[in-house]
């Protein structure tokens, strides 16, 4: 209790601070070196650490089929160290990286020359002429000989030994849908060791331990399916999508034998690039001081061709869409979901406040009706919340009886009638825009959580676009709320899933959320 008490005091007298001028306005200063790399900074005097980001405008949304997973993947082999982190002998070691190679190539044209005869035929992956060749197996069995002599060259941890050596903390990295990132909390005189370690991780990763982290990706894969949530997640984002890769899962099980590490090879040379990254610091550092750190790791590397842009654009939706989901795992639910738009469309910001007051309205309204159940509002697709492209507005009521299933459906599609009506009460509306301005400042006075949302409104839009849209939010009146419920939630643009058990079933399995 008394944590939560310094906490609430905190942030009020952060809000009381920064009150006196614009609460959201953030002091960030920008340089963009000549090989196009964007550096932003936001001074935080007498800080005796910085967090540190960078950010790659690189994601799921460039794979191809075949290949989905394969953007995460990347990010396990850039942890593989470099020529010069990672390796004991890199004299020796790199001839043996130069004959994986070779020999992959060589993989790689048998496969093609053999596509007739090893392409999938059956519906349902029973059948195909053969599963390999003689000259298949014997280039496989002359990579696994090639990669265990590499290994035993190989230095785990070398990365993570510097960072943690120099007090580096939150060592973490993540690649969802529109980025990858790779992040440390420093102490602030160690800040050029994190530009050391990722201008050599951005130029020269070495690709060690192949096939063993391909293996780590089945394993989480099957630990995400495990969940009865994941497969109906995954439904939900394919009745919704036409066309859009953000709405692709992170693989299926039959991707992950496909990679290969030409294939990563091209991503990693076409995305990680000087003109293509974001390096963020906030904390005990300043513009002047990082300007010739960053100039020394990263400003003699070449501006490269821009990369390809995500050219998928989502059809305009034409009719409602539904999904019956059997489930003996999963409680009885109703979802609908709405196509909204990116970050960078006016529209955007209003959706978060909506969001709020959606949960709020409906957990009223079904309580009114007297139906047990839980209630959630998000934007997620996947894993993020927020993109640069068109997502949705998710609308989550579950754990109910089953035979409330059709009430509660008319529950939702009521509640929603209301937002277009100026039915939502002034307060619900301040309340909602209550609770976002709380999580905001909790995100504002954290420097890793803070350089995270800066980093992520740099590759969906602009790092400029992140004041005016909490601006907006702030901002949002009823009369905003009724015009984008009026234009989003209609029946054309709505996708409706619904989870029974099946019909024959006997079992009593334990229902879980």
């Amino acid at each position: 209790m008394r944590f939560l008490v310094i906490l609430a005091w905190t942030l009020t007298l952060a809000w009381q601070t920064q009150a006196q001028n614009d609460p959201y306005e953030l002091p960030i200063r920008e340089h963009i070196f000549e090989n196009g790399l964007r550096l932003l900074v936001l001074e935080r005097h007498g800080d005796h650490r910085v967090a540190c980001k960078i950010f790659t405008d690189f994601g799921a949304l460039v794979e191809t089929p075949g290949d989905l997973g394969s953007a995460h993947f990347l990010e396990h082999l850039m942890f593989k160290g470099t020529e010069t982190l990672g390796t004991r002998n890199w004299q020796a070691e790199s001839p043996i990286i130069d004959q994986i190679y070779a020999t992959e190539k060589a993989l790689i044209l048998e496969l093609n020359r053999e596509r007739n005869s090893l392409r999938q035929r059956g519906v349902f992956h029973d059948y195909q002429h053969k599963e390999s060749t003689p000259v298949i197996d014997s280039l496989r069995q002359e990579l696994a000989l090639l990669t265990r002599q590499g290994a035993e060259y190989r230095d785990n941890g070398a990365m993570m030994r510097w960072y943690q050596g120099f007090g580096g903390t939150k060592l973490t990295a993540s690649t969802e849908q529109e980025y990858m990132k790779f992040d440390i909390n420093l102490p602030r005189e160690r800040s050029a060791l994190f530009l050391r370690v990722e201008a050599d991780r951005m130029l020269n990763s070495v690709f060690r331990e192949f096939d063993e982290e391909r293996m780590i990706l089945v394993e989480q894969r099957y630990g995400d399916l495990n969940r009865p949530t994941t497969p109906y997640y995954e439904a939900m984002n394919a009745l919704v999508s036409t066309v859009h890769p953000v709405f692709w899962p992170e693989g299926f099980l039959s991707d992950f034998e496909q990679y290969t590490r030409h294939y990563h090879n091209d991503l990693y040379k076409r995305y990680f690039i000087p003109n293509n990254t974001t390096l963020i610091f906030i904390g005990g550092v300043t513009l002047e001081e990082m300007i010739p750190q960053v100039d020394h790791y990263f400003g003699w590397m070449k501006r490269q061709p821009e990369p390809t842009r995500v050219k998928a654009i989502e059809p305009q939706p034409q009719a409602e869409k539904r999904m019956l989901w059997r489930s003996t795992k999963l409680a009885p639910r109703v979802e609908m979901r709405f196509l909204i738009p990116a970050v960078g469309h006016p529209d955007r910001p209003f959706f978060d406040v909506l969001g709020e007051i959606i949960e709020m309205e409906l957990t009223s309204e079904l309580k009114t009706a007297q139906i047990k159940c839980s209630v959630n509002v998000n934007t997620r697709v996947v894993h993020t919340s927020r993109f640069g492209v068109p997502a949705t507005l998710n609308i989550e009521v579950s754990g109910m009886d089953e035979n409330s299933l059709a009430h509660t459906e008319r529950v939702m599609l009521s509640t929603f009638e209301q937002m277009k009506e100026f039915a939502v009460p002034q307060e619900h509306l301040e309340l909602a825009k209550k609770r976002l301005r709380t999580q905001w400042f909790r995100t504002a006075v954290d420097a890793d959580r803070l350089a995270f949302e800066i980093g992520h409104f740099q590759i969906m839009d602009s790092w400029r676009a992140l004041t005016p849209y909490l601006q907006a939010r702030e901002a949002t009146t009823l009369k905003q709320i009724n015009q984008i419920a009026n234009k989003y939630l209609i029946e054309k643009n709505r996708s409706v899933g619904m989870v029974k058990r099946p019909v024959d079933s006997i079992k009593t399995d334990e229902v879980t959320q």
